[in-house]
Parts: C-alpha cells; structure tokens; sequence
C-alpha cells in the first residue's frame, strides 16, 4: 500500500505557504522581512476599430509591474534607509533581485525576480509610548521588469 503521508499532490503540498520566504537582492539574502506585497503586474487594454466594424476590437498595450512594498522590524541594519537616501541624493542606485517562495521544507519552489528596483519611499516606525509593539520600517520598490517562475 503507497504511503500518502509524503505525497507530493496532496491539497496540503499543492499550495505554497505565504510566510515562508526569503528576499535576495543581488544574489545575496537581504535579511529577514515581516511581509511582502505588491507581486504582480497589470497590462493596458488598446481599443480600436477597423474599418466598418460595429464593435470595437482590443490588443494588449503596456505592461506595468506593481510597486513591492517590504516590512521588517527596525534593526541596526540600515541598508534600505541609505539605500533611499542614494535616491533623494540623485545616485541612480537601482537594484534586482528576486522573493524566494519556500515550501514547508524550506526549499525553494518559486520565485518572483524583479529588475532595475529602486526605493520610491521609505517609512520609519511608529512610536507609541508604553507600547511593547515592535518598530517597523517599510520600503516601497519602483520596479521595471518583474517574472515570476517556478522550480
């Protein structure tokens, strides 16, 4: 009889699980983040006519790729902040890199590569005095090109 316990197309492994990532910029792992949003793109709909057509035909147009918004706790690591401060300062300092989609094992199943990145916002915490909540920084990437693939 065939062991079920391991079998990979089950519902429970036919899912990738969304708080086991890893973020890498530049082929090196950029630290730990809380979350990750903004993965996808969206592609504007050309509409036009043809001659003595009664309806109106459509094409694709231009892809744009939505800005990826990180969260992390505020650590002495002050990468993404200088990296911002290159922005405001006029260094045209962009960035690629990948999300890296883990399964339960912690092997890599997917990943989202995206090109040309750079900050377009960077947020500091909120404070709340007597609050035991932990500081969050935030950074908004602008990004040019974007894939997503599986492994």
């Amino acid at each position: 009889m065939a062991d079920n316990n391991n079998n990979s197309t089950s519902p429970a492994h036919a899912y990738l699980p969304a708080y086991r990532f890893l973020l890498d910029f530049d082929n090196a792992i950029a630290g730990s983040f809380k979350s990750v949003s903004g993965i996808g793109n969206k592609q504007d709909v050309i509409e036009f006519k043809l001659g003595g057509d009664k309806s109106v035909r459509r094409k694709p147009g231009r892809v744009t790729f939505n800005n990826i918004v990180l969260e992390r706790g505020l650590s002495q690591n002050e990468d993404l902040a200088k990296w911002r401060q290159e922005i405001i300062n006029g260094d045209d300092s962009r960035r690629s890199g990948a999300v890296v989609f883990l399964n339960q094992e912690g092997e890599e199943q997917a990943r989202y590569n995206f090109y040309r990145a750079w900050p377009v916002s960077w947020e500091g915490p909120g404070l709340t005095a007597g609050s035991s909540d932990m500081a969050i920084e935030k950074v908004e990437l602008a990004v040019e090109w974007a894939e997503f693939s599986k492994s």
